[in-house]
C-alpha cells in the first residue's frame, strides 16, 4: 500500500510544481534555443509533463484495486462487487473510478492541449479522488487495526474505551495532517485575494509565429506579452520583491475570469484578420481594408429605432444617399436632417436590403444634432488574398495588442529583402483598419520584459513612450503612431 501512497503525494507534488512554475513563467522567458525557439513555444512542450500527475494517480490506483481484490480473494471471498461488504465496494469503486479519471486526465493533456480548462477539471478531479482515497484507505487500515486489537483484549477493558477514543483511533492522523499542508500551499497558490495582478510576459517571435503563404522567413520581430489576472496570495509576497509587479483593486461588477477569458481569445483572432488586411494591403496585395457601410451594434430602448431596425443591420443608403462609413452617415445627418424629420434608411439585413422609414430625434446633449439612438460601427472587408498560417502557444491566450509586430512580419515576409533593415525588432500596439497603432496596457512590463532580450529597438504607441521608459530606462523605446512610421523608422536608420 505505502507505494501506491508514494504514487499519490507524487501526484500532488507534480502539481505544485506545476503551479509555481505558472506563477513564475516570466522568469526564464529570455531563453531562445539555437533554432530560434522561444520560451513560449517550450512551454507547449513542458505542459505535456502535467500528465505525469493524473498518471501517478492512476497508477496508484490501479495498484491498490488489484491488491484489495487478490486479498478478498485469498480469503475465500467471491472476488466481485457483489461478494464484498459495503465499504470494500464503495473503496473498490472510488479507486476504479480514480483510475479512469487519472487515464482521463493525461488523455486530455496529451491530445487535447488546447482545452486548457478541462484539462485542468480533469486533473482537480482526480487530485480530489485521489484525497478521498487517501483518507478512506486509512481509516479502514486503523479500523481493522483496532478490532484486531480489541479481540485480544479482556472484555472488561473493552468496554472502558470511550466514544471520543474510539474517534481517535479510526481517525487517518498521517492522511489528514498531509492534505491540510496540501491544502495550505494551494491557499497560497490559488485563493483569490480580491486584487488583479499584471507582471511582465514573454517576447513572441512574430515570423515564427505567423507564416505568410509565399512569404520569406523574415528577420527578428518580437512582440510581447503580459501577464493581468487575479492575484493569489504568492503574487502579492513576490511583489514586496518585484518592483514591477502592479496591483489594483478588482471593481465589483466585473466580469467573471472566464468570461473574459473567451473576450480575449476571441480579440485575438480579430487582430489578427485585421493584421494579415493591412499587411497585405501594405505589400501591395489586395485592397487591404475598406469599409461597405454602417453596422448597427446596439438599439436604445424606446427610441425611434426601436422595433423598427435591428441590431446587425447594414446601412447602406439614408434617402437614397450612398453610406459607406460612419463618416458618410455623421456628414449627411448632420447636413441634411433636423430632429423630427423621417428619414428613409436602407439597410442590409440577412442578404437583402430593407429599406425603412424612421423619425430622428434631439440629442440629449445637443438639442440641434438627430439621433435615430442606434450605436454603430464600420462594416469592414477584409481582402486576405493570401493564407497566413499559425501556430498556437498555449501561453499566448489572446489579446490585440500583438496586432502592429504582426503586421510588420507579415509585411517583412511578402517584401523581398524584409524590412528590418538589420534590427532586431520589439513592439507591442493594436492595429487599426486605418494603419494606426494603438494603445495597450501593461506596457510598463513589456518594456521590462523585452529589456531582458536580444531586442535592440522597441516600438511603441506614441503616447505610451514615458510610461515605457520607466519600464527600461536602457532600452531603445520608439513612439509610433502608425505602421507607416514603423516602416519609415527602419528604413531610415541602421544599428
Amino acid at each position: 500500500m505505502w507505494k501506491s501512497g508514494l504514487c499519490y503525494f507524487t501526484g500532488f507534488l507534480i502539481c505544485i510544481v506545476y503551479l509555481l512554475a505558472s506563477e513564475l513563467i516570466w522568469v526564464p522567458a529570455p531563453l531562445l534555443a539555437g533554432s530560434g525557439m522561444h520560451w513560449i513555444e517550450m512551454i507547449d512542450w513542458l505542459f505535456y509533463g502535467l500528465a505525469l500527475a493524473p498518471l501517478s494517480w492512476a497508477c496508484g490506483a490501479w495498484g491498490r484495486l488489484r491488491l484489495s481484490l487478490r486479498g478478498a480473494a485469498k480469503s475465500g471471498e467471491r472476488v466481485g462487487l457483489a461478494g464484498l461488504g459495503g465499504w470494500h465496494k464503495a473503496l473498490l469503486l472510488l479507486r476504479l473510478a480514480l483510475a479512469l479519471a487519472g487515464v482521463a486526465g493525461a488523455f486530455v493533456i496529451f491530445f487535447m492541449p488546447e482545452r486548457l480548462e478541462l484539462a485542468l477539471i480533469a486533473v482537480a478531479g482526480a487530485a480530489i479522488l485521489a484525497m478521498f482515497d487517501l483518507l478512506a484507505t486509512e481509516t479502514m487500515q486503523r479500523g481493522s487495526t483496532q478490532a484486531l486489537s480489541s479481540q485480544s483484549q479482556l472484555p472488561v477493558t473493552e468496554g472502558k474505551r470511550t466514544r471520543p477514543g474510539r474517534f481517535l483511533a479510526w481517525f487517518p492522523r498521517k492522511s489528514a495532517v498531509a492534505l491540510l499542508l496540501l491544502a495550505g500551499v494551494l491557499l497560497v497558490l490559488l485563493y483569490p485575494t480580491g486584487y488583479r495582478v499584471t507582471y511582465p510576459g514573454m517576447t513572441l517571435g512574430m515570423n515564427r509565429y505567423a507564416h505568410a503563404e509565399g512569404g520569406q522567413g523574415g528577420g527578428y520581430i518580437d512582440g510581447v506579452l503580459v501577464f493581468e489576472r487575479p492575484a493569489v496570495p504568492i503574487d502579492m509576497l513576490l511583489g514586496k520583491f518585484l518592483s514591477i509587479y502592479d496591483f489594483e483593486k478588482i471593481p465589483e461588477g466585473e466580469p467573471p475570469f472566464t468570461e473574459t477569458y473567451a473576450q480575449v481569445a476571441a480579440m485575438k483572432t480579430d487582430a489578427n484578420q485585421l493584421a494579415e488586411a493591412v499587411a497585405m494591403g501594405k505589400a501591395g496585395l489586395g485592397t487591404g481594408i475598406t469599409t461597405e457601410g454602417v453596422r448597427i451594434a446596439a438599439i436604445v430602448k424606446d427610441s425611434p429605432a426601436d422595433g423598427r431596425l435591428q441590431a446587425g443591420d447594414v446601412i447602406v443608403k439614408l434617402n437614397d444617399q450612398p453610406v459607406a462609413a460612419i463618416a458618410d452617415l455623421t456628414q449627411y445627418m448632420e447636413r441634411n436632417v433636423k430632429p423630427g424629420d423621417s428619414v428613409s434608411i436602407t439597410v442590409r439585413r440577412d442578404g437583402e436590403n430593407v429599406t425603412i422609414d424612421v423619425q430622428a430625434i434631439a440629442s440629449q446633449d445637443n438639442q440641434e444634432r438627430p439621433v435615430f439612438g442606434i450605436s454603430v460601427q464600420n462594416e469592414l472587408h477584409l481582402d486576405i488574398p493570401k493564407h497566413v498560417a499559425y501556430k498556437r502557444y498555449m501561453a499566448h491566450i489572446g489579446g490585440p495588442s500583438h496586432g502592429a509586430m504582426l503586421t510588420l512580419a507579415i509585411i517583412d515576409q511578402l517584401t523581398p529583402g524584409g524590412v528590418t533593415n538589420g534590427w532586431r525588432v520589439a513592439g507591442t500596439g493594436t492595429i487599426e483598419p486605418d494603419g494606426t497603432i494603438g494603445r495597450i496596457g501593461g506596457i510598463r512590463q513589456k518594456a521590462y520584459a523585452v529589456s531582458r532580450t536580444d531586442a535592440n529597438v522597441f516600438f511603441v504607441p506614441a503616447s505610451q513612450v514615458d510610461e515605457a521608459q520607466t519600464g527600461a530606462p536602457e532600452l531603445r523605446i520608439v513612439g509610433v503612431e502608425t505602421i507607416d512610421d514603423v516602416l519609415t523608422w527602419l528604413a531610415g536608420h541602421r544599428p
